[in-house]
């Protein structure tokens, strides 16, 4: 259920989702940006990735889809981000995406979103409602992580956090979720069995094998919808790079290469 920054709060024994108006980032997205320059590699990188998680959840009925990662500093949050805005591109589409990384919020701070109440709040049970806000430009809704620290991560996994996520599935087309790296904090395990799929971030040349399959060995097989391979490079140098320049396509500075 959806409501509009007017409406009373409803007091239903679900999650009701409240439209709180639109929030105008302090800083650029660039993502958004090479979304709409048809010559940018980053907007083609996040076009095919729409594309391919768009297969993966209309074969596989998936409604809320967490990226996660194995460690800090894989371009996770980024990613998340990106395919937000990627999504919510297309007519129609109602993307809602949540900062569920409630330890490190990043994607707020980065985008220089004012703080208000969100998702600690909810799973605290401080507010009747959630709050959503719609970024303009990109035209996705926000649910913050909120100005209050979590009173307990086990929260996550609760059945406040499964009426959140199963009520979003009504108003919206698709719930992304920004989640917490896998290895460090339980909290993906947590909510794995709350949620339709995962996508699983690595960062190339950087994640170690090992944090990966360690990774992999504490969430169910069955969630994970794929795997983007962030900053890969390598090929870029051959036929990639010459068929980008073929279409006048660059990353606008003047090098190959994809990097999120």
């Amino acid at each position: 259920m959806m409501e509009t920054a007017s409406d009373r709060p409803s007091l239903l024994s679900g999650a009701v989702f409240r439209d709180e108006g639109i929030v105008i980032p302090a800083r650029q997205l660039s993502i958004a940006e090479g979304l709409k320059d048809p010559q940018s590699m980053v907007g083609e990188e996040f076009r095919l990735l729409r594309s391919r998680v768009q297969a993966a959840c209309q074969e596989r009925k998936i409604g809320c889809l967490a990226v996660v990662s194995a460690l800090p500093g894989e371009g996770k949050s980024t990613i998340a981000l990106g395919l937000a805005i990627a999504l919510a591109r297309e007519a129609g589409r109602r993307i809602l995406l949540v900062e569920t990384d409630l330890r490190r919020p990043s994607i707020s701070r980065s985008l220089g979103v004012p703080s208000f109440a969100g998702l600690s709040e909810w799973l605290n049970g401080d507010i009747d409602h959630v709050p959503v806000r719609r970024v303009e430009p990109g035209g996705f809704f926000l649910l913050g992580p909120g100005e209050s620290a979590l009173e307990q991560p086990e929260a996550l996994g609760s059945s406040r956090m499964e009426s959140l996520l199963r009520a979003a599935r009504e108003p919206f087309d698709l719930v992304v979720l920004d989640a917490t790296p896998i290895l460090p904090v339980a909290d993906v395990v947590l909510m794995q069995d709350l949620l339709d799929g995962l996508l699983f971030v690595v960062r190339s040349r950087k994640t170690p094998r090992e944090a990966v399959n360690d990774a992999l060995g504490r969430i169910r097989q069955d969630k994970v919808i794929g795997v983007v391979l962030n900053d890969h490079r390598e090929y870029k140098g051959s036929y990639m790079s010459h068929a980008y320049r073929g279409y006048g396509i660059g990353d606008g500075k003047g090098k190959s290469g994809r990097r999120y």
